[in-house]
């Protein structure tokens, strides 16, 4: 799986890249998210992210300052740099040229075009998993020379993902997806908070959210008809999730406040 987080100070401009990039479609997970340079530093070291969308200006370190300190942990830990977008307000040349200087080829301008972001998202998960089937490639020929390869991801936890993201709107519980799997609930909860960074629960909870706000873009739809849709049978309970989610309610993010 392909992991991706976002760093970006403005919390409208975060909350939307959170909930309304097709991250699932893209073949992509989204893991977690900062407000800061500093802040994306301490959840790349849980995380670990094949991907970081950051803004070039943000409070304390920013984005270049990151990429500079992730590269260089990377380095020193011996793990693979991560693909970055570089999302910026700002047109000088001088910020471009000190993103293209740490090998960043994916730059993109405020406001952010919906079309210009996947594209760059989705060449950005290309060099991440043709570098997957490198390590795979390499892995096969040491086994067949008998000596010991690393551990790759648990596949279970990429098949609940598929699960949670096919089937959200149905009662899913850990136990029941577990059995499905063929493992304990208890062993699935470890590797799921483990690779995606979220709790099982937490994880069904976003995509359930962030479905609701794709539901809330569409005029179509009534406010109250969108819980039901993405698996709430209590309105009042799915208005105080989203609100949890993005400190707004159903109708305020409607409306644009």
């Amino acid at each position: 799986m392909v992991k991706v987080i976002v760093l970006e100070d403005e919390p409208a401009a975060r909350r939307e890249l959170a909930l309304l990039t097709p991250w699932e479609e893209l073949g992509l997970v989204f893991s977690g998210e900062a407000a800061d340079g500093n802040e994306g530093l301490a959840l790349a070291e849980r995380i670990v992210p094949d991907i970081v969308v950051t803004d070039i200006r943000m409070p304390g370190l920013d984005g270049i300052g990151f990429v500079k300190e992730w590269d260089s942990r990377c380095e020193a830990s011996g793990r693979p740099a991560c693909e970055c977008v570089i999302l910026s307000g700002f047109s000088e040349f001088e910020y471009a040229r000190s993103a293209m200087s740490l090998g960043i080829t994916e730059y993109l301008l405020k406001p952010v075009d919906d079309a210009d972001l996947r594209n760059s998202l989705l060449r950005s998960r290309d060099r991440v998993l043709g570098r997957s089937r490198r390590a795979r490639s390499e892995r096969v020929l040491f086994e067949e020379y008998g000596k010991d390869a690393p551990d790759g991801a648990d596949d279970r936890v990429s098949r609940a993902v598929k699960i949670i993201s096919d089937r959200y709107v149905s009662g899913l519980t850990i136990e029941g997806v577990a059995a499905e799997l063929g493992v304990s609930a208890g062993h699935l909860s470890r590797v799921f908070r483990h690779e995606t960074g979220y709790t099982f629960g937490d994880y069904l909870m976003f995509v359930r959210v962030k479905r609701a706000a794709e539901l809330l873009r569409d005029p179509n739809v009534l406010v109250y008809e969108v819980a039901d849709l993405v698996g709430y049978a209590d309105a009042r309970y799915f208005g105080q999730v989203f609100r949890k989610i993005t400190g707004l309610t159903p109708t305020e993010f409607r409306n644009g406040n």
